[in-house]
């Protein structure tokens, strides 16, 4: 059996985002399918419209998810589940550059027209692979060194790789959502208002390799 060393680096950057994600959740609840699904339809078209009006276009709201679903209630009288209409919900995303004066002008235009459409922001970086190259030759290269720390503190000798564990992924860089309740606070409701001064964090990301040696 060959004697083995398997040591593990990770290689760590923290990058400054260049665009902010809104996330947006439509929903829309009627008796009939066909009206609920209409009047999903008409809120998200507002959506769209709205964008469009701030020189974005409106394809760049994306859909990430969508669904509709039959609503029960519990009946304790009858211990039976009742229907209760039917539920739809759009999940969608819009990719914007890191630019407050659109981004506060937009959302005060959304939280002026439109009631109860739920949204998050997070920020995020929109090349990704030059950065997990990087990351990539970090992990090596800590790999290395601590093999070699440990080989000479032990008293063994590093021969060939015998295997290299690297599980690639696309790196997607982003940050954690943050929920605005802009509705509660009103804080949006018109144009001129003020709005959130945020300033993204940079975001920390890391690539794991991991290394076998042959050791003699």
């Amino acid at each position: 059996m060959k004697r083995r060393l398997q040591i593990s680096g990770r290689g760590k950057l923290s990058i400054a985002p260049d665009i902010v994600i809104l996330a947006f959740s439509a929903s829309a609840h009627d008796w009939e399918y066909e009206k609920t699904v209409n009047a999903l339809n008409t809120k998200v078209e507002e959506l769209r419209s709205i964008i469009e009006k701030e020189g974005i276009e409106r394809k760049s709201l994306k859909t990430k998810d969508f669904g509709i679903h039959k609503e029960t209630t519990w009946n304790r009288k009858t211990e039976k589940s009742e229907f209760n209409g039917f539920k739809a919900s759009h999940s969608l995303e819009l990719e914007l550059p890191l630019e407050k004066g659109i981004i506060n002008s937009l959302l005060a235009q959304i939280a002026k027209k439109l009631d109860n459409l739920d949204f998050s922001i997070s920020f995020g970086v929109k090349e990704a692979a030059e950065h997990q190259q990087q990351l990539i030759l970090q992990a090596i290269a800590r790999a290395k060194e601590n093999a070699a720390l440990i080989a000479e503190a032990t008293g063994v000798e590093l021969r060939e790789i015998l295997e290299i564990d690297y599980s690639y992924r696309e790196l997607t860089i982003r940050s954690q959502r943050h929920d605005y309740e802009v509705y509660e606070s009103n804080m949006l409701m018109e144009a001129s208002s003020p709005a959130p001064d945020f300033e993204p964090d940079d975001i920390d990301v890391t690539e794991t390799v991991t290394i076998t040696w042959r050791i003699g």
